[in-house]
């Protein structure tokens, strides 16, 4: 199942997910050390284009690829960015082309081994393949509880769809892929959300889709249950802050 297909997920992808790819682009500028523009820049899996919008801030030409239709009809800023349906597997781009490319909470659904050699032809000599995941973890300022709920009540009713979270990201095997791992970076991300945006924002998971799509549940029977089970949460205040996490792995072609 390609999880992000839906046409009622890309809507509510485009409406429900935070947009702080700013952020992480800001941190890979600094590391990289991007004085100037770069010329060409690739986002992969980019769904609605939040992510290929933030390199806007540091490339001239920005393309961004997914395989889902619906996410591309919603892609923002399609006047600057050139948008194409592709797989991560089979980049339709010519050798030697980009100085970066980036996936941001993407790479665990592809064959990342043949993603790698793709990536490998189509970037520069010594150029950049960025791999960044935002990823909820649980931590709701000032409400301890909160971090219990998520794993021990929403994620036993909804289980995470199989991804590919094992693979070996060690310099061992990455340099037979023509890579090697520079540096991985870890850091938080605060967002705010009313009660009624962190239960749009759960609807946007793979984890809400696969129930709807299976035919298990209704979207407004889920949210019917996240609205009686976010209540407490949210009883003294109209705003909470939750952490996300934030890794960045840094990736740099060997030749």
């Amino acid at each position: 199942m390609n999880y992000f297909s839906p046409k009622n997920t890309a809507e509510r992808y485009a409406k429900g997910r935070p947009f702080f790819h700013r952020n992480t682009i800001k941190h890979i500028r600094e590391f990289i050390k991007i004085d100037n523009t770069l010329e060409n820049a690739l986002d992969v899996a980019c769904g609605t284009g939040m992510s290929t919008t933030a390199l806007l801030d540091i490339a001239e030409n920005v393309f961004g690829i997914d395989t889902s239709d619906e996410m591309l009809k919603l892609a923002l800023n399609p006047q600057e960015i050139k948008y194409t349906k592709a797989a991560a597997e089979n980049l339709p781009f010519e050798n030697n082309y980009f100085d970066i490319i980036t996936v941001s909470s993407g790479v665990h659904w592809f064959d990342i081994d043949q993603f790698l050699q793709e990536a490998n032809r189509v970037l520069k000599s010594k150029s950049w393949l960025i791999l960044y995941e935002n990823h909820f973890i649980s931590e709701m300022h000032g409400v301890e509880s909160f971090g219990n709920w998520f794993p021990d009540v929403y994620l036993k009713k909804f289980p995470s769809p199989k991804r590919n979270n094992n693979y070996q990201w060690e310099n061992d095997n990455l340099n037979s892929k023509g890579f090697i791992l520079i540096k991985e970076e870890k850091f938080k991300n605060p967002v705010d959300f009313t009660k009624e945006v962190l239960i749009l924002y759960f609807t946007t998971q793979s984890n809400i889709t696969a129930v709807v799509e299976n035919k298990i549940s209704s979207y407004i029977e889920i949210e019917n249950w996240l609205s009686n089970q976010l209540s407490p949460f949210f009883e003294s205040e109209k705003k909470r802050t939750i952490n996300f996490g934030n890794w960045i792995k840094y990736l740099q072609k060997i030749n």
